[in-house]
Formats: structure tokens, sequence, C-alpha cells
């Protein structure tokens, strides 16, 4: 997803959504889709595909795709247990019922980008077109999920992961990265999330001495932020970068990662 290629490509998570028991579907789901569906796979088969998508992005690190791919997988089996996390929040259930989404669609990095220098919007359509990133990329729902509420989840989380990078400071490279998602474990206690930061930790020691020691702020940080899986970001294009990550609890994190 970035213009640069490095260990670890540009995470964008699906890999980390919260995700878990919805209620049950008004429509009744086809067997069809039981059988394509990652929450209804028996455990070894949904690690193998995770393992086999993981293999792939270590052979080659700019498969985004495969990222994508092994979140789904590593974090199906624990679908059914985190999604509350997202619809307790009453702003997670107005998400939905107003199926709310950041792509092409509803995205215009032109508007952005004519923001005053120092709001959400203009700081986020920055990091965007600095990386050569498109709201194209986060259109459509992931399709090896087959509960509408759990999908809308996966989905928001993908298409909010850029502006996690922008209100926390961290960029896009190797090391910020596996950070990031240490943070993100904290957040919404994905397996995937917490396999790239123990595995990039380890894989990243010998460059970056100092990585664990950033990894173990940027966790403690997301377990003293407010959710940022539910926060409103279409609500505060206009609203300044130093308040929103003052809203979300996240302004010494900001400062540490600058």
């Amino acid at each position: 997803m970035t213009s640069s290629s490095s260990p670890v490509p540009h995470i964008d998570p699906a890999a980390s959504a919260p995700a878990g028991t919805p209620a049950p579907a008004s429509a009744a789901v086809s067997g069809d889709a039981r059988a394509a569906d990652a929450t209804s796979l028996p455990a070894t088969e949904r690690w193998r595909r995770a393992l086999g998508a993981l293999a792939k992005v270590v052979a080659d690190p700019d498969r985004t795709d495969q990222v994508l791919e092994f979140g789904i997988y590593a974090n199906a089996g624990t679908m059914k247990s985190r999604i509350h996390r997202f619809y307790d929040d009453p702003r997670g259930r107005r998400l939905y019922e107003e199926r709310r989404t950041l792509d092409s669609k509803t995205v215009d990095l032109d508007a952005l980008g004519r923001l005053p220098v120092g709001t959400l919007g203009r700081a986020y359509a920055d990091f965007m077109r600095s990386r050569g990133i498109t709201p194209e990329v986060f259109d459509g729902a992931p399709v090896q999920v087959a509960d509408p509420r759990i999908a809308y989840v996966v989905q928001r989380i993908r298409q909010t992961h850029d502006l996690w990078h922008v209100v926390t400071g961290y960029e896009t490279d190797a090391s910020s990265e596996v950070v990031l998602q240490a943070f993100t474990f904290a957040q919404v206690q994905a397996p995937s999330s917490a396999i790239i930061a123990l595995a990039g930790t380890l894989r990243g020691l010998r460059a970056r001495p100092a990585l664990p020691r950033d990894v173990i702020a940027a966790f403690r940080a997301g377990r003293r932020a407010e959710r940022l899986a539910t926060f409103l970001w279409e609500d505060h294009w206009e609203t300044p970068l130093a308040t929103v990550r003052e809203m979300l609890g996240i302004r010494a994190l900001a400062r540490a990662a600058a």
C-alpha cells in the first residue's frame, strides 16, 4: 500500500480488527457462505491459512494482500468473543447503523488537503498523499467474513488504520509498524497484532536495539488511550490534530513519536 518497500509492509489491519459475538443476522447464512466464512472454519484450517499467508509475507514483504489474509484467519477464532467491545460503545452502534465508511465514495483527499495546516483532515490528506495511498484501497468489506456486523468492524478498522498512524505519530517504516501493532493489540486484543509485534520485535532487534522498549511503551499507551476503533473520525476533519490527540488520550505518545 505504500510506494516504498520495507521488511514489514504497511499494515492495513483487517489484520487487527476487534470482532466477536454479533446479534443473529436478519437473514440466514447459506451453507456455501458458512463454508467460506473464516469464523466457521476449524482451528486447524484457520491457522493453516493464516500461516500460509504469513509465509508469503516473509517471502515478499510487499504482499499487503497476504497481511490482510493473515489477519483475517489469525483473528477469526476470537472474533466472536471480541465484537462486544465495539458494539457496547454507543459510537460503535451508531457507526454500524449509519454504515459509515472511509473509502473512495466518502473521502475527498483534495478537499481535506485544502483544510488548514494542523487539522486532522489536512494531516490525514498529507499522510496519504506522501505515501501514495488512495481511498480506493479501502473499498469493500472482507469477503472471508459472512456476518455483516463482524465484517463491518473488520472493514472499519482497516479503513481507519492510517488515521491511527496520524494521531499516534508512528511512521510506516518497518519498526514503526511493529510498534503500532503493539498499540493496536492493547486496543483490540487481535492475535494477529500480537504475533506481528512479537515477530517484528525479534526480527528487528539487531538493527534497532531500543525496539523492545518502544513496543512496550506503545502497548502501555494503547491501554491508556481512549478507544480509537469507535472514534467518529469523520466528525473531526476540521478539528486541530492536537485536540484530537487530547480527546483520545495519546498526547504523550504523539510527543514521544515526534
